[in-house]
């Protein structure tokens, strides 16, 4: 019987001041779904941001490759002008040494 009615005097005891402080879980719950939606929020403003920032990058990275790709080929197009042009220089040397 003592068992009975300590067990029972828990439960009514944890129900008593599970009643008194039920206004505060609840308020404690809310404020966590409130974090939590913010965290979430804040979350996919940050992963935005980073795809953003990302696609930037890319885009840089490109038009600097592409710049990169057009400088190499007039470089060598203005090689190939100055050995065309010593080579017709080595032409007329070699003709006036002859005559």
């Amino acid at each position: 019987m003592k068992d009975q009615s300590n067990t029972s005097g828990f439960f009514d005891t944890f129900l008593v001041k599970l009643k008194e402080q039920s206004f505060i879980i609840i308020l404690m719950l809310g404020g966590l779904y409130y974090q939590n939606t913010i965290f979430n929020e804040q979350l996919t403003r940050y992963k935005s941001l980073v795809d953003e920032k990302q696609e930037y990058i890319d885009r840089m990275v490109s038009e600097e490759r592409d710049r990169l790709l057009q400088r190499e080929k007039y470089l060598m197009e203005q090689r190939d002008l100055f050995v065309d042009e010593l080579r017709e220089e080595l032409k007329q040397l070699r003709y006036a040494k002859k005559q």
